[in-house]
């Protein structure tokens, strides 16, 4: 046997010692192994990496043995995850999303920030394989980027400022369809899932039109009231297919304050609000929102086709 047969040897005995060590751990951490299983590989296939695509095809046939997870494809994308954790920053996180969230990741991420947002994302969330490539379509890293119009109580509370987006895209409107806030209301509870999803985690309907009444006796009805079991927190959501107005926020401030005085608990935090209106100057909505000592935010929504240019607009500022 020459030295590259006698180290091409040693290889597959890496390997297979790796598979068979790491087989036996707990079926508990059995993603957690395989990905870190697959790591491994990945590194001993780099040592090699001057031996073109014939030891690849070597390694597949020779570990057959143990299933259908060391194809070539497999095996050269173990060695690309290999090469993009080689530093191990953000592999704990990734050993713990299914491998084939991760090809999507990886594959679909033009950058390693935005690689390691989603994987977090995916991790702390809980997506499935299909709702990370919705995040994908739905430009959720780019969007992330650009902080969301609150109150500075809502800054200083790591857990409530998880709720607010700058931007909410529902790719289940009908533009065409969308007249006023009642057509807006009904299209987002008639696709509940999707709308609850691009909320974030927790978030549960109470109701539409949710009528308060007052102990004068007087009616009132929130557009949207939802309840976040994260926070253990009411949300009041208030729609508006206009450009955002300083008068939206008092509607909203008083839904609020109402909540929390008749429907609020001793087990409830203070009640926050979302004001989602179809575009908004930011100087006008900090100023109105400036020393109010409220859990409010204003965001926009957008339909999935006016994302990009809006995107491009409000990161160009970004950046500039």
């Amino acid at each position: 046997m020459n030295k590259i047969d006698n180290n091409y040897l040693n290889d597959l005995n890496k390997i297979k010692d790796t598979i068979k060590r790491n087989q036996s751990k707990a079926m508990i951490i059995a993603n957690s192994t395989m990905i870190i299983t697959y790591y491994e590989i990945g590194t001993i296939i780099n040592e090699r990496k001057t031996w073109g695509s014939k030891y690849i095809e070597k390694l597949s046939n020779d570990l057959k043995e143990y299933g259908k997870g060391y194809s070539i494809q497999n095996l050269k994308f173990m060695s690309r995850f290999a090469k993009i954790f080689s530093d191990k920053i953000g592999l704990q996180v990734a050993s713990q999303i299914p491998w084939f969230s991760l090809i999507r990741i990886i594959n679909k991420s033009k950058t390693k920030e935005e690689m390691l947002w989603y994987i977090n994302e995916t991790h702390k969330r809980g997506w499935s394989r299909s709702m990370v490539l919705n995040q994908f379509d739905l430009k959720a890293y780019e969007r992330s980027l650009i902080e969301p119009v609150t109150t500075e109580i809502v800054k200083t509370d790591d857990l409530t400022k998880e709720l607010f987006k700058d931007t909410y895209v529902f790719s289940f409107l009908d533009k065409e369809k969308i007249k006023n806030e009642k057509d807006l209301k009904t299209q987002m509870i008639n696709n509940i899932i999707g709308f609850l999803q691009e909320l974030g985690m927790g978030f549960t309907l109470l109701g539409k039109e949710y009528k308060l009444i007052t102990p004068t006796k007087k009616e009132y009805f929130i557009d949207l009231l939802m309840y976040n079991v994260k926070i253990h927190a009411y949300i009041v959501i208030e729609l508006k297919t206009s450009d955002f107005e300083p008068s939206y926020l008092g509607q909203l401030m008083f839904y609020v304050n109402a909540v929390d005085d008749l429907l609020k608990d001793e087990i409830d935090n203070d009640t926050i609000g979302i004001l989602l209106c179809k575009d908004c100057d930011n100087y006008v909505a900090k100023t109105t929102l400036k020393s109010t000592h409220m859990k409010l935010g204003i965001s926009k929504y957008k339909f999935i086709e006016e994302l990009p240019s809006y995107l491009e607009r409000k990161l160009n500022k970004k950046n500039n």
